[in-house]
């Protein structure tokens, strides 16, 4: 309003032009006053956001991918012809995989062997343990011998009726014998009361006729006949009597060879037992060395990798005892990645720091990085081709692949990629600061 004044009132002379370039330079000062206190506040502004505003502090390696463990070298034990060859070099192979065969015709045979020899010993212990327990029929096989060898349990049926027999006549033998020495034991006891009675009458005749003798009405002849006679039949009467605890003992022998009879069946079938079990467990220890040889005709990866070189090339072809036959590079669960780093970024350095692990064969702002972690810090420099200094730093990532959209990417040994290193963070206003406190340490010192 007091320009306005100011204008009107000079209108009519010089002095309106004076006032009006007075009132733009005033406006103009005021214009670029308020332009350097907004520069002021943007710089203010900025050296804020640069003091609060931080950024991550990494340390850069290149490098490559290095198998996770030594290179493995697939052997065979027995060696072979070869019958069937499964992969190729730079075939990725699982755990497991069949890398090639080898003929197992000689090993399976004699395995088959050893399976129908242990079905049999089984077969036979079932009837021995029937034997044993003293059982009239056979048991049921199991299925496994039933279907293998079917005759079988008709053979050994037969033949525990056979051995069951053979016990019953023995047996009936020894019936006999009892039922004999039975009888005669009765017939002594019989003859010894016989005679017992016999000698009683004799030995009252002998006592009647001696007076007789003596008044001469009977000849002295007559009594030494009935004395002989007398003496006759002690003995007859004491050799019945002494026969009769042998013939009890000879019935206690016929009894104990009865009951030993049916007890040395079971005993000697116990025996029997005992030794086609101790034979089964040398069979079963035998099939497990046998099935591990038939097994390892199907030579297979023991990790998961990469099939480096094959030494087998040839279907048809001899496979010695122990010659390699196949190199495989691993590929764990996790990669291991080795990578250069100058000797002025390994101060801050130590296993266990954050990293990034970026390949060069897959676009980092495509497919991103991996992971990974700080495992390994060389304990001195090496020297590369050029003679430049550097320490080898291994780290190993979360995951064995990278995954876009779902999709997989594999990641095999020797493929390039750098590794950024997270080692803390800094301030943006120190990035801008470096240079000018570099600048001020060495600003007091002889070039």
């Amino acid at each position: 309003m007091t320009d306005l004044q100011t204008i009107s009132r000079g209108a009519s002379g010089d002095g309106f032009v004076v006032d009006a370039g007075d009132a733009i330079r005033a406006r103009s000062v005021r214009g670029e006053q308020l332009l350097v206190w907004v520069m002021l506040a943007c710089v203010v502004t900025f050296f804020v956001w640069a003091y609060f505003a931080v950024l991550d502090e990494v340390i850069r390696g290149s490098g490559k991918v290095i198998p996770s463990s030594q290179v493995q070298v697939v052997q065979n034990l027995e060696g072979g012809i070869v019958k069937q060859i499964n992969v190729a070099e730079g075939d990725l192979v699982a755990r497991g995989d069949v890398l090639l065969t080898i003929d197992d015709t000689r090993f399976d045979s004699s395995l088959q062997e050893s399976r129908l020899r242990t079905l049999s010993l089984k077969a036979k212990a079932i009837r021995l343990r029937a034997e044993a327990e003293g059982q009239d029929e056979l048991p049921a096989f199991p299925d496994e011998i039933n279907q293998a060898l079917p005759e079988l349990y008709v053979q050994e049926r037969e033949l525990l009726d056979e051995r069951r027999r053979e016990l019953e006549a023995n047996q009936r033998i020894l019936s006999e014998q009892l039922t004999q020495k039975q009888q005669a034991i009765t017939e002594l006891k019989s003859r010894a009361e016989r005679l017992e009675r016999s000698l009683g009458l004799t030995e009252r005749e002998l006592r009647v006729t001696r007076p007789l003798q003596a008044q001469g009405a009977v000849s002295e002849v007559e009594v030494l006949r009935l004395q002989r006679q007398v003496n006759d039949l002690r003995g007859e009467l004491d050799e019945a009597r002494l026969s009769v605890p042998r013939a009890e003992a000879e019935l206690a022998e016929v009894e104990q060879r009865r009951v030993e009879l049916d007890a040395g069946f079971r005993k000697e079938a116990r025996t029997e037992l005992s030794e086609v079990n101790a034979e089964l467990s040398s069979m079963s220890a035998g099939n497990v060395a046998l099935e591990d040889r038939v097994l390892r005709t199907q030579v297979r990866s023991p990790i998961r990798g990469v099939v480096k070189s094959l030494q087998v090339r040839t279907v048809g072809g001899v496979v010695q005892p122990g010659m390699d036959l196949v190199e495989i590079v691993p590929v764990g669960d996790s990669l291991l990645v080795e990578a250069r780093v100058k000797p002025r970024d390994i101060a801050f350095l130590s296993p266990g720091l954050p990293a990034k692990v970026k390949l060069t064969a897959y676009d980092f702002a495509i497919y991103g990085g991996l992971d990974a972690q700080v495992e390994h810090i060389s304990a001195d420099t090496f020297v590369d081709e050029r003679d430049e200094a550097y320490y080898l730093v291994r780290v190993r990532t979360s995951e064995p692949d990278l995954v876009k959209d779902g999709k997989s990417f594999s990641i095999i040994p020797g493929m390039t990629a750098e590794v950024d290193i997270l080692v803390g963070e800094k301030s943006v206003l120190s990035y801008i600061m470096k240079p000018v406190l570099r600048a001020r340490a060495s600003a007091l010192r002889e070039p």
